[in-house]
C-alpha cells in the first residue's frame, strides 16, 4: 500500500516540476508581437501583427509612419492619446525617448507649463481611435482587405 502512494507522489511532484519550469521559464523576446489588442468603443480588435508585417509584407513604416531616432517604433498613444485631456498633457512627453519627438507637435521644446498660444492645435492631430480608424481602412481599401460599413465586425469585436 506505501509503494502505491510513493509511486503517486512521485509522479506529482514530477508533473508539479515540470509544470512549475514552464511558468519559469523565460519567454524568447519576439521582434514582432503575434498579436496586438486593442480596446474601443466599436468594440476591441484583435490585430494580426505578425501576420500584416511578415505574411502580408509590410514594412514596420507603413503603419508607425516614423521612428524618431530610435530602433522600435514608438507607442501609438505617445502621439495620438484616447482623448486630449490633463493626463495626456501631463504624460505624454515621458512616452519619447528624445526631445526631437516634441518638435512633431511644438516648434520648440516645452521646459515647462505652456501658454495657450504655445499649444499644438489638438483639432488637427487625430486620437488614437481616429488614427487607427483612417489607417486601417485606408490600407484596406486600397489592398482589398475588409472595407466598407458592412465589414466592420470582420475586425470588430461584437
Amino acid at each position: 500500500m506505501k509503494k502505491r502512494y510513493f509511486s503517486i507522489t512521485a509522479i506529482v511532484a514530477v508533473m508539479f516540476l515540470v509544470a512549475l519550469s514552464g511558468y519559469l521559464r523565460l519567454q524568447a523576446k519576439h521582434d514582432v508581437p503575434a498579436r496586438v489588442i486593442m480596446d474601443n468603443n466599436g468594440g476591441r480588435v484583435i490585430f494580426t501583427h505578425q501576420a500584416h508585417a511578415q505574411d502580408y509584407g509590410f514594412e514596420c513604416a507603413d503603419c508607425h509612419h516614423d521612428n524618431i531616432g530610435q530602433d522600435q517604433p514608438l507607442a501609438c498613444g505617445s502621439c495620438h492619446p484616447s482623448a486630449f485631456d490633463e493626463k495626456f498633457r501631463v504624460e505624454h512627453q515621458k512616452t519619447f525617448p528624445n526631445d526631437e519627438a516634441c518638435m512633431r507637435c511644438h516648434s520648440e521644446t516645452p521646459t515647462g507649463p505652456l501658454a495657450k498660444e504655445d499649444k499644438p492645435d489638438t483639432e488637427i492631430i487625430p486620437t488614437r481611435a481616429d488614427a487607427f480608424h483612417n489607417q486601417c481602412m485606408s490600407c484596406h481599401e486600397e489592398s482589398g482587405g475588409p472595407y466598407g460599413k458592412d465589414s466592420c465586425y470582420d475586425c470588430h469585436a461584437r
